[in-house]
């Protein structure tokens, strides 16, 4: 998914910036993947609370061995504490739908982030969406109807969450462009990481006093039992979430903005290949459909308009930028 940049670094490598998106997003879902199997043993606030964790004690060793601490430090605190809030709750959505989903339909339906973009920033930011984002707008919104084919009452509500994640995400990506652009891309991703150990907890503490009882399963678990695999487990997805963050960074900083950008909608190709090959979770005609418009309208809604100099950048849970949320993911 994409930020549009203004005055980005100019591209050099554009090879390596498709290596790097493109393991970047490999890695981002498979380690969702890992998520939505290990749901089974976790809790969803405990997964959140370690997990971020372990990527914020990566982030803060590298910035202490490599430059300053002061690095860290927030120009506007509140707004990015807001757009962390917003983060976080996109997280928390998603990984709830994962485990009354397929992995490719909640990846389907969280890839309707770029048309989220457009209709925001025409809203809040009053900038003009032109015939191609309308025409992505309703190519995505027709996507994920036939996806889930309400018309015939089999629709679960759980699908909500993952539409629910795309919108906090580009509610996200309108904060950072208007209020955090002059904010350190290092700066942004701890205070995500802090945001997110501090809403595992309270979730943590909020499911303690209402106490739902064993077999609660990954929504409601308070603290499960965690064995020796699943500590290691819960630190190869900090350092996924680590690693993450850099390639991406790096990747839209080296190759051309949309070309890039196309790399990066490759989540919802690695989503259904996982889906098949861990969960045996196959599309049917009707939902390979629907996600394919959806990919189309994610693809047209997050291109960059004719003729201006500017670049895109991941963000999300992924780390802090300067999106630009006139046509894309933010």
């Amino acid at each position: 998914m994409e930020w549009k940049l203004r005055n980005a670094p100019a591209a050099g490598h554009p090879t390596l910036g498709i290596l790097s998106i493109t393991g970047a997003v490999f890695l981002l879902s498979l380690s969702d993947a890992l998520v939505k199997l290990a749901g089974e043993r976790m809790g969803l606030g405990q997964l959140v609370l370690i997990r971020s964790a372990f990527a914020a004690i990566l982030i803060a060793g590298a910035v202490a061995a490599t430059s300053s601490l002061r690095r860290m430090r927030p120009v506007r605190p509140g707004w990015v504490l807001l757009r962390s809030l917003c983060l976080t709750g996109m997280w928390l959505c998603y990984y709830a739908a994962l485990p009354a989903m397929s992995f490719a339909l909640a990846a389907a339906c969280y890839y309707t982030a770029p048309m989220w973009m457009a209709v925001l920033s025409w809203l809040v930011l009053k900038e003009p969406l032109g015939l191609r984002r309308w025409s992505a707008v309703v190519i995505g919104l027709a996507g994920v109807l036939i996806a889930i084919n309400p018309g015939l009452g089999t629709v679960s509500p759980v699908v909500v969450l993952p539409l629910a994640a795309a919108f906090l995400y580009a509610l996200a990506g309108i904060i950072t462009w208007s209020r955090c652009r002059g904010e350190s891309p290092l700066a942004m991703a701890q205070a995500l990481n802090l945001t997110l150990m501090a809403g595992g907890g309270l979730a943590i503490l909020a499911l303690a006093l209402i106490d739902p009882g064993p077999g609660a399963g990954f929504v409601l678990a308070v603290w499960p039992p965690l064995g020796l695999e699943d500590w290691l487990l819960m630190a190869a997805l900090g350092v996924l979430l680590a690693v993450i963050t850099v390639s991406v960074a790096l990747a839209y900083r080296l190759g051309p903005p949309d070309i890039i950008g196309v790399f990066d909608n490759t989540y919802l190709l690695f989503a259904a290949v996982w889906g098949a090959l861990i969960f045996a979770d196959i599309p049917s005609l009707r939902e390979g459909l629907g996600m394919a418009l959806i990919a189309t309208g994610a693809l047209l809604a997050s291109r960059a308009p004719p003729g201006k100099d500017c670049g895109k950048e991941k963000a999300g849970a992924l780390g802090g930028h300067r999106p630009r949320p006139n046509a894309g993911r933010g």
